[in-house]
């Protein structure tokens, strides 16, 4: 067992992330636990909680890490088109891909939820706020008339969604590859949905 004087606590910090990112990765979430990412990383849980607050503490670094890592995916896809409506389509389609590749880690962004009474920390906010910012701004340039409150509301209908399709398709449980696949319907909401955001309120 190693001593705590053997790595500084910023490198005893990075090791116990990477531990509970592989142990996400092999198991999922439900798989971590103190105990393991203490043993992965030779030190005590006694010390593991001398650099974070609680297990859920470990768990939000861990994720912040696959949030960071969606987001660099999905900045890339909405670069990739300067039409807002095929941006929005391609952010989708990459949050799919990303779901597929990665299923574990990203179910367990989603899976985790802090105990009753706890606050979100401002620096995992900030990552969240920052893929629905990708949305919400190429819903700007489509609608840059369009309210900031009916900009947001619209970019969580349509996270929301792509979300359904992402978790039922990865388990299993879209039941409906004979009728058309995910993409397909990513495709089908994205156009429909647009289209019917964009012409609200002009008939009557």
């Amino acid at each position: 067992m190693a001593r705590r004087n053997d790595h500084s606590r910023e490198e005893l910090q990075s090791m116990a992330i990477d531990a509970a990112r592989a142990i996400i990765s092999q198991e999922g979430i439900e798989g971590v636990s103190a105990r393991k990412v203490a043993q992965k990383i030779g030190y005590t849980v006694g010390t593991l909680y001398q650099s974070f607050e609680n297990i859920h503490d470990l768990v939000l670094h861990a994720n912040a890490f696959t949030l960071s890592e969606l987001l660099a995916e999905l900045d890339v896809a909405a670069g990739a088109s300067r039409d807002p409506q095929q941006r929005v389509l391609k952010i989708a389609e990459t949050y799919l891909r990303f779901a597929e590749g990665h299923e574990r880690q990203w179910a367990a962004v989603f899976r985790h939820s802090l105990p009753r009474g706890h606050i979100m920390p401002d620096w995992y906010q900030a990552r969240v706020d920052a893929l629905f910012a990708l949305l919400e701004n190429a819903l700007r340039t489509l609608a840059p008339r369009r309210s900031r409150q009916s900009i947001q509301l619209a970019s969580r209908t349509l996270w929301s969604s792509v979300h359904g399709i992402c978790i039922l398709h990865t388990g299993d449980k879209l039941f409906s590859d004979s009728i058309a696949s995910p993409q397909a319907l990513l495709q089908s909401l994205v156009k429909h949905y647009l289209h019917s955001w964009l012409n609200e309120g002009k008939s009557g």
